[in-house]
């Protein structure tokens, strides 16, 4: 997991793809257009245009694609609804972990989606919704490991530079452990032998190796190793949005709220094959603090 860039914590795949992109000159109406009659949840709902919500878009599937125009994943399924209750026309742009807070606080965007975790040092230029669901961090083996104390067990271990969980595998895990630029590499190692462990970010980890046989992706949160301080206090993904837009937070935190409790994001998470415990986020949102 990563905080010192301004993008999420993961130096995934898709995040190298897209090096260098920055959010389109046009945008992508979402699937909800606002009619005439409606009647918003929220009154007063302030936005960069009228009557529209302007949506940065990261592509990290599953949980968000901009997908040539024509946006996917969790997170805009989330806005979706969240738009529709307050008479608001989605409107989607590309964007990249490197420029999203920026267009945010540019003025240039509402909000952006794609596993964005609250941190201390993000909340210096946007706000935050409210937690969508955790950032967790995955484990991929073909011995079935699911804990820490498993990967004690192995000659190496392989994960990404920069992640919030690397400096204490350190401490526990020595010159077993190997690091990597971003997740192509890391998952070449894994996939050519040299690695008995692949640890990254786990929704990236269930596309990456969902039709790999013989792998087994668990999900190191549901067995927290009180050593490991980034899986016993989980980062959170949530909604960064113009700073001081109290309204559109209110509009979105509430939103997010309800379909947390609705059991809609559960659904979403578990349809995308990952495990309904992404989303037991904590009664008050956990802020990765500053490094």
């Amino acid at each position: 997991m990563k905080i010192q860039k301004l993008k999420r914590p993961g130096a995934l795949a898709a995040v190298v793809l897209l090096a260098g992109v920055g959010l389109t000159a046009c945008g992508s109406s979402g699937s909800t257009t606002a009619s005439a009659d409606c009647t918003p949840k929220h009154q007063g709902v302030t936005t960069v245009a009228p009557g529209k919500l302007t949506v940065g878009v990261i592509d990290i599937p599953p949980f968000s694609s901009y997908n040539s125009g024509k946006p996917t994943g969790i997170d805009i399924s989330i806005v979706d609804k969240i738009a529709k209750d307050e008479c608001l026309t989605p409107v989607y742009q590309q964007a990249t972990y490197a420029d999203a807070v920026q267009s945010i606080s540019g003025g240039s965007i509402d909000l952006a989606v794609g596993t964005i975790d609250a941190t201390e040092k993000r909340l210096k230029a946007v706000d935050f919704s409210a937690s969508t669901y955790l950032d967790g961090m995955g484990i991929a083996t073909k011995t079935g490991a699911k804990t820490v104390a498993d990967l004690e067990k192995m000659n190496k271990v392989g994960t990404i530079d920069g992640y919030l969980w690397v400096e204490d595998l350190k401490k526990i895990l020595g010159d077993k452990l190997v690091t990597y630029p971003s997740s192509v590499e890391l998952k070449a190692d894994f996939d050519a032998g040299r690695l008995d462990a692949d640890v990254d970010a786990y929704g990236v980890q269930v596309l990456q190796f969902k039709d790999a046989k013989g792998v087994t992706v668990s999900l190191a949160n549901d067995k927290p190793d009180p050593r490991v301080g980034a899986i016993t206090h989980s980062p959170e993904a949530a909604f960064p949005l113009t700073k001081g837009n109290t309204s559109l937070k209110q509009a979105l935190s509430d939103g997010i709220e309800s379909q947390r409790k609705d059991g809609t994001i559960t659904k979403l998470l578990t349809g995308a094959g990952l495990t309904e415990g992404l989303g037991k986020v904590a009664d008050q949102q956990y802020v990765v603090p500053a490094s």
